[in-house]
């Protein structure tokens, strides 16, 4: 009974929103459109976060390198005197290289996340900052509605582009 309820105010909300379209199209609107992935790309916030990330996960990277050649290097070692080893040696020796590449293998995933965990917050602090900018330019411009270019399939020769503009207002 109470699902009944609720579909009753859903189609109800759908169909006031259908009666009140005409009146939206018809009230002229000022839109123009932003390109994100061309302001990510030139905005000087894009390197930062790389050289904060950089310099914060540079150590680990370089012992995750250092483990992973003693590693291989021991693979190849081990893979050239296998024949004149002892059963017993290979058998520790392949113990101990299977345990230290599962050991590298968790450090290593370890840090593929914590350093995609960080990638994300950064993104996240430059995504706002990104928002704040389009806010702006938008209440400056007397623009209605700024939509990402990449959700338009067709743009006509009116619609003005933004985006150096917003790129601009990030950079202050």
């Amino acid at each position: 009974m109470q699902l009944w309820r609720v579909l009753k105010k859903l189609v109800f909300t759908f169909l006031i929103s259908l009666m009140m379209l005409p009146a939206l199209a018809s009230a002229e609107m000022k839109v123009a459109v932003i390109d994100t992935n061309y302001i990510m790309a030139k905005s000087p916030e894009r390197d930062t976060v790389r050289q904060t990330l950089s310099k914060e996960f540079e150590g680990r990277k370089s012992q995750l390198e250092r483990e992973f050649k003693k590693l291989e290097d021991d693979r190849t070692a081990y893979m050239n005197n296998a024949k004149t080893m002892s059963e017993s040696q290979r058998t520790t020796t392949e113990r101990d290289l299977k345990k230290r590449a599962s050991d590298f293998k968790l450090k290593e995933d370890a840090y593929k996340e914590d350093f995609q965990r960080r990638t994300q917050e950064e993104m996240r602090k430059v995504g706002q900052k990104l928002q704040v900018a389009v806010e702006k330019i938008a209440k400056q411009g007397g623009y209605d509605m700024l939509v990402d270019r990449r959700a338009v399939p067709y743009m006509g020769p009116k619609v003005t582009d933004v985006s150096d503009k917003v790129l601009q207002e990030m950079s202050k």
